[in-house]
């Protein structure tokens, strides 16, 4: 009698599986995993003092869990690539960062259980517009960090809808910044992309705006006013 091949909704429950952990534990496991081995130690202790020093790893495996093809966990670990290059931090600096490499290898060992799509070209789930959310607290330590692909890409999407017409309060409303918060990163990233400049420019001129005081009273009273003219009769 054949055995029943078992089958796995998705990357996280079949790495789960794989390797024998809580569905709770995931991230932590998938997270040493993708460090060099010689900093896996380190990384286990940086991570149990505060998870969000690797807020950007963390980021990418929660965008990959979902994924049911290559295509998908390719496009969540395509941000380890991007932040080798635009990502200054210590840690990086001697090594200790999650590698893309890594994530595609752990997809590979178990993409075989995974209940893939018929047409797999084709991503069945959108990465990057919000598929996982760090505390708000977390997230906004994590967007402080300059040129972080957290960064970059909150930036980038503020820049698309406020572009694109949505009012900015609603904006700041939908990413938990403030105005001065969203000013700051602009300024911290203007040389990231283009339109950041721009933006920031709009988000004075509308401070400036806000700050400006009202008239006086004796300002107001020395402007003159229109009144209807009475026609002699």
């Amino acid at each position: 009698m054949a055995i029943a091949k078992l089958v796995h909704a998705n990357f996280k429950e079949a790495y789960c599986h794989h390797h024998g952990c809580s569905a709770s534990g995931f991230e932590r496991h998938l997270l040493l995993r993708i460090v060099p081995w010689p900093f896996r130690p380190l990384a286990a202790l940086s991570f149990w003092v505060s998870p969000e020093i690797f807020a950007s790893e963390l980021e990418v495996i929660r965008n990959a869990a979902p994924a049911r093809t290559g295509r998908e966990v390719n496009a969540a670990a395509q941000d380890l690539v991007h932040l080798r290059f635009v990502e200054k931090s210590f840690r990086r600096s001697i090594g200790m960062r999650g590698r893309s490499e890594a994530v595609v290898e752990t997809w590979n060992q178990v993409k075989a259980t995974v209940d893939r799509p018929p047409n797999p070209d084709h991503p069945s789930i959108g990465f990057a517009e919000g598929a996982s959310h760090l505390s708000a607290a977390s997230r906004s330590s994590a967007l402080g960090r300059n040129e972080s692909a957290l960064t970059l890409r909150t930036l980038r999407r503020i820049h698309q809808e406020v572009s694109s017409g949505k009012p900015i309060p609603e904006m700041l409303a939908a990413e938990g910044l403030t105005q001065d918060q969203l000013v700051r990163l602009l300024t911290q990233n203007l040389q990231a992309f283009d339109g950041f400049s721009a933006l920031r420019d709009q988000l004075l001129a509308r401070q400036a705006l806000d700050t400006s005081p009202p008239p006086t009273r004796g300002m107001a009273q020395s402007i003159p006013l229109n009144r209807p003219s009475r026609s002699l009769s």
